[in-house]
């Protein structure tokens, strides 16, 4: 089984806005814009009305610079060895502003300051960061290797560093980078020109595979949720600033990511996962992967599962909850054809609503070994990022989560 957990903090909103986009990435080269619409009669469409190939052989991630009209486009060119890009598109009409030559494989970005966006190359085992002021002029400014001197304990998917998530703290001074092959959450600090300086690593439990992660601003603490892709499991940490200006990291919480008990919790932070290729749920008369709602107690970063949902098909590798917290688009990659599917959301109890979903979308265009939509995103005009989605590798054997958060 494989699974993917995402955790995001966004606020309340009272109104629902008639029209958003949502970006959707497919590893079979296209980047896609789709409208959806609040129709005057209470109903949902959801319509493609912009699609560029120009990304590269396999996008892997997208992000939206916030105060900007750039989109950007990690292609992880997974289906050809030792290759990486990033592009730049205008978000209206997707027409290609720039596209560089990255190291290999970069598998996840995400903006740590203005303008400064830093990627996590599963495939090159490093990490870099571009300035993107320009957009039509992308300039890659730092890039870090990283080198093991043995194997992991699993020594198929542990055999070198495999960086695949990158993240910033609340606090911006701060950006972690998960590498699953070393077993480590390596840490940077921002410095006066907004470049990473090279803190060092935080080790985990041998074998367990650091994949995605995410920060949540607590009452009077920072925590830090990150998932075990080799063990299913879900770890929390509390972030220690220290008088040093280094950033470290004490474990509080550590349970499987398939947890079925469910509880409650004081606060008002929630986690959402997906589980995928697991069954356990159904949709429409047929087997469906799971969504499964946890609540965040803000004083002790506790959590407590509060519901389970389907997921809209196969193999959600990646979903994104919208900036007011009432819709959840989910990316079933494997379902047939590759289906978007945008669900109800209770942002105050944070559970999954009905089942029916308020819109689908499908595509038809899909690698030969299935792969297709994976990663979405929503163009939301909010303070907070809205729940960017998650990814996974088709060569995985075992469950993945990745995080966000939201309130």
């Amino acid at each position: 089984m494989k699974c993917g957990i995402f955790l995001a903090l966004i606020g309340s909103r009272a109104c629902l806005a008639v029209v958003r986009d949502i970006y959707a990435a497919s590893y079979a080269g296209l980047v896609f814009r789709l409208r959806l619409d609040d129709n005057k009669d209470g109903s949902y469409s959801l319509e493609e009305v912009g699609s560029s190939l120009d990304c590269g052989y396999n996008p892997a991630w997208l992000a939206l610079e916030k105060g900007t009209s750039t989109l950007l486009c990690a292609n992880e060119a997974y289906t050809i060895a030792n290759v990486g890009s990033l592009a730049s598109f205008s978000k209206e009409s997707l027409s290609i502003l720039d596209n560089v030559t990255t190291d290999y494989g970069p598998a996840q970005a995400a903006f740590f300051a203005t303008n400064r966006l830093g990627l996590a190359h599963y495939a090159g085992g490093a990490v870099s960061v571009y300035d993107t002021s320009d957009p039509s002029n992308l300039v890659e400014l730092q890039s870090f290797h990283y080198f093991m001197d043995k194997p992991g304990p699993n020594a198929t998917l542990q055999d070198k560093p495999y960086p695949h998530g990158i993240v910033a703290d609340p606090t911006g001074k701060f950006v972690v980078v998960l590498d699953r092959g070393a077993d480590a959450l390596r840490t940077y600090s921002v410095g006066w020109d907004d470049r990473l300086v090279e803190l060092g690593p935080h080790f985990t439990e041998p074998g367990n595979g650091p994949r995605h992660g995410v920060f949540v601003k607590g009452t009077s603490k920072t925590f830090f949720y990150m998932l075990g892709e080799l063990t299913n499991s879900l770890h929390g940490f509390e972030a220690l600033y220290r008088e040093d200006g280094s950033l470290g990291f004490r474990q509080f919480y550590n349970n499987s990511a398939y947890q079925t008990g469910f509880g409650d919790a004081a606060g008002g932070a929630h986690l959402l996962l997906s589980t995928r290729n697991d069954d356990r749920s159904a949709y429409a008369g047929a087997p469906s992967d799971t969504l499964a709602s946890y609540r965040v107690d803000l004083d002790t970063g506790a959590l407590a599962l509060i519901g389970l949902s389907a997921s809209g098909g196969r193999w959600p590798r990646s979903f994104a909850v919208s900036a007011d917290g009432k819709l959840v688009a989910v990316a079933d990659q494997y379902s047939v054809p590759g289906r978007l599917v945008v669900l109800a959301r209770d942002p105050e109890t944070g559970v999954i609503g009905d089942q029916t979903p308020l819109a689908t979308w499908t595509t038809n265009v899909t690698l030969p070994d299935g792969q297709s939509i994976s990663h979405i995103l929503w163009d939301d005009d909010d303070d907070e990022p809205s729940l960017a989605g998650l990814r996974e590798d088709s060569l995985l054997l075992r469950g993945t989560p990745a995080l966000g958060r939201f309130s």
